[in-house]
């Protein structure tokens, strides 16, 4: 009798109970979509990258003609950075004649297709149950979920490296049955690598990643079938390895007019430029003010730590204990786990030899969260039946009972920080309140929007005539359209001042956005 991966038969109640949750699932994340998809305020980047889709959108439409892309300043750097999605978000616009509310729709519907290709990865690894706790781990994390209306650089690259993790997985699965394996699926790998890169070009990593999978599996070969056997996989390997990396430099090029300006170093310009980034601001970690560019090794790490909720934490430090626990008793651990670990470790060992310059919390580096998310699902599933498979079905329930009390929490601390769920912190640093001090909490001033969309309700009670503001948390352009009735200005001594301190000496604090008890964003008025 047929069976599915977790060993149910097809069409029974417990085989279709995960589909039936993750149908719930992902009906909530449409109507959360649906109806908060302009909740959330607007960011410092986005004017950046409305112009940059704008402008690299009329390079297309006018065949490659209209070059004022390359216009956007040294500073930025904003040809090297790939345009891919914010072109992707532009055509949008161009369409619907409407700028913001449209990109933050177009994001949030990407964040959701997120996590269905995370649920596909976890389908891979783990059966019905591991798509559905799979799912549910990026969904409540809030640092992605949180940030999907207005990251429009990370979180579709993020989306784009699952797709290629899950497409890689697949691969796996059938390279023992190579008839079954087309030209068209490395095709179709190498082309969402390369989509991956026109959006961030430190996806082309994902090739060191291929190329240990193909060693790995060579290494097999050879203690399976001899080096006799060798040959034909390595001649195998290297056809699929030509597809995969045409593919990718044809979709790539394709998707960043940079590279088809400058054909012949505009790809290495941007490697160059990424892995140095001219960007040496200081930024708040551990309590103290550090370089950008002098970030002690312990950056990344922490910050996975007290920005990650607690089950994912715990599962994955677990996860190379039950490892070698698995070695000891030469129980064979699938490939494709060490396919996830591997995801997540190569590019943060990249990450901390190379000293990137890093910022904003966990975002750059946003992309490795799944692997770790992939990895407790890999752990807690497995774990789960193997208890019940040798009766301990209460040890089972117990463990199952303690990821969805550490989820709880992320639901709890979430809702107290809504609409900044992006600045979400673990309870092993303190939760919100307390880590905002020491880490960067609302990095993109997202409490701007809160509080201009406040003072357009109650400006009129202190000042009706002729009243003009300026945004110090954020860009003035990026809060007039909250305040249609005031005049911006950069100068001078506008009447009503937003900013993140306290009132300047001629003002008075008149309302302050608060998250938690803690003052984020204030509004004061100018005193005569």
């Amino acid at each position: 009798m047929a069976t599915v991966k977790d060993g149910r038969e097809p069409g029974s109640w417990p085989a279709r109970l995960p589909y039936a949750l993750l149908g719930l699932l992902f009906a909530g994340l449409a109507w959360f979509v649906a109806t908060q998809y302009w909740r959330h305020g607007r960011t410092y980047d986005e004017y950046m990258q409305d112009d940059y889709g704008k402008l690299t959108l009329q390079w297309y439409l006018s065949g490659g003609h209209d070059k004022s892309f390359l216009n956007m300043g040294d500073n930025i750097h904003m040809p090297e950075h790939g345009p891919a999605y914010e072109a992707f978000v532009a055509l949008f616009q161009h369409w619907s004649g409407e700028t913001w509310h449209t990109r933050s729709l177009v994001n949030g519907v990407v964040g959701v297709l997120g996590i269905l290709v995370i649920a596909l990865c976890g389908k891979e690894i783990a059966g019905s149950w591991g798509a559905l706790t799979a799912a549910v781990g990026l969904t409540l994390y809030p640092r992605y979920l949180g940030a999907i209306f207005t990251n429009s650089k990370d979180v579709p690259f993020t989306v784009l490296m699952m797709l290629a993790l899950w497409l890689t997985l697949r691969l796996m699965r059938r390279w023992e049955r190579p008839r079954r394996v087309e030209i068209g699926e490395y095709f179709l790998l190498g082309g969402v690598i390369g989509a991956a890169a026109a959006v961030r070009v430190n996806g082309l990593a994902f090739f060191a990643l291929l190329g240990l999978v193909a060693l790995g599996y060579l290494v097999i070969v050879f203690r399976r079938r001899g080096v006799r056997a060798l040959g034909p996989e390595i001649v195998r390997f290297l056809g699929a390895g030509l597809v995969v990396a045409a593919a990718c430099y044809l979709v790539m090029s394709l998707l960043w007019p940079y590279l088809m300006v400058y054909p012949g170093t505009g790809l290495m310009n941007s490697i160059k430029m990424m892995a140095a980034y001219d960007w040496d601001n200081s930024i708040m970690f551990g309590g103290e003010m550090v370089r950008a560019k002098a970030l002690p090794l312990s950056y990344v790490p922490t910050w996975l730590v007290i920005g990650s909720p607690l089950p994912v934490v715990a599962f994955t430090v677990v996860s190379p204990l039950v490892a070698l626990w698995l070695l000891s008793r030469r129980v064979r651990v699938p490939g494709q786990y060490l396919l996830i670990a591997l995801y997540s470790l190569i590019p943060l060992a990249l990450i901390m030899y190379a000293h990137a310059t890093l910022y904003n919390g966990i975002r750059q580096f946003l992309y490795v969260v799944p692997g770790f998310i992939l990895l407790a699902t890999a752990v807690l599933v497995g774990a789960v039946r193997a208890l019940r498979a040798s009766g301990r079905t209460a040890i089972a329930w117990g463990l199952v009972g303690l990821a969805l009390v550490g989820q709880a929490e992320v639901v709890v601390s979430t809702a107290k920080i809504y609409p900044f769920e992006y600045a979400y912190f673990s309870p092993l640093a303190g939760g919100f309140a307390q880590a905002r001090h020491e880490y960067e909490a609302d990095y993109w001033g997202q409490c701007a929007s809160t509080a201009a969309s406040w003072l357009n309700d109650h400006y009129r009670g202190y000042h009706p005539d002729n009243p003009t503001f300026q945004d110090e948390v954020a860009w003035n352009s990026l809060t007039e359209p909250y305040l249609p009735g005031m005049q911006s200005v950069g100068d001078g001594q506008p009447i009503f001042l937003l900013t993140t301190s306290p009132a300047p000496d001629g003002y008075r604090e008149i309302h302050a956005v608060m998250v938690e008890g803690e003052p984020l964003c204030r509004v004061s008025l100018r005193q005569y």
